[in-house]
């Protein structure tokens, strides 16, 4: 398991798509920080709502990499005619999919490690530092551990890279669309108030929105925004655990 392990990690890191998502993740962390700090415009906005920004494409940005990275994991082994070398070590199907799932939470890593340094800068001169920080990454990690194990569910589910990525895509512009997407007025009404709350996404932008703009740091305070992203969780490494438990190469296409 630990070789496997090794193996999929070396190919996230040394791959042109893991070290593209690293230098994108840098590139886009570097330029909201430059435009948060130096735009006429955004420059006038409070600390608290600069760092929220900044978490809110933080958040988004891992979750688009995890659900491009995984949908593919097991699909792609199968097109590729790889899966059945896979298939013959001596390591359960549901094994090899986890190895796939730690690596892309090795990425994820590295790269919320890449934007503490962003979130630090931007947060100088306020109390919001650590809050910014530690939110931040548990609201990424839970989400991308979700939606990595979603994505790897479907992989394994559909055997077809393309309908995975597009199918994971879709599921991604779903739950980000009410918080990235909609204005302030419709998520006001009743409709909109209805998607926030079955949203994961929603909880955790609006989390981080209570954190870092309204000052509401404590973990009792954001109760309310943290369960339903655990629940989330819960039943994404549901399915995950029912579609990787026997990896069938039949009707790979």
């Amino acid at each position: 398991m630990l070789e496997f392990f090794r193996h999929e990690v070396y190919g996230n890191f040394y791959s042109w798509r893991g070290a593209a998502w690293l230098v994108a993740a840098s590139l886009i962390f570097s330029l909201v920080a430059y435009l948060l700090m130096t735009d006429k415009e955004l420059s006038l906005l409070q600390q608290g709502e600069m760092i929220y920004i900044l978490g809110e494409v933080i958040v988004a940005l891992g979750i688009v990499m995890s659900a491009a990275s995984a949908s593919s994991t097991i699909s792609g082994e199968m097109e590729a005619g790889t899966m059945e070398s896979i298939l013959l070590t001596p390591i359960t199907h549901r094994q090899i999919a986890l190895q796939k799932l730690f690596s892309i939470l090795s990425i994820w890593t590295i790269f919320y490690i890449i934007s503490i340094p962003y979130l630090v800068v931007v947060s100088l001169g306020t109390n919001l530092t650590l809050a910014a920080v530690l939110y931040v990454g548990l609201f990424g990690t839970i989400l991308v551990a979700a939606i990595s194990s979603l994505s790897i569910a479907i992989s394994a589910k559909l055997k077809s890279s393309k309908g995975s990525i597009m199918t994971a895509l879709m599921i991604i512009l779903i739950l980000l669309a009410p918080t990235m997407f909609f204005s302030s007025l419709f998520r006001k009404t009743s409709f909109g108030i209805m998607l926030d709350q079955i949203n994961p996404v929603s909880h955790a932008i609006n989390s981080l929105d209570s954190v870092l703009v309204d000052n509401q740091q404590t973990l009792a305070e954001q109760f309310n925004h943290i369960w339903p992203v655990i629940i989330f969780l819960i039943i994404c490494i549901s399915l995950f655990m029912i579609y990787t438990k026997r990896l069938e190469v039949q009707g790979t296409q």
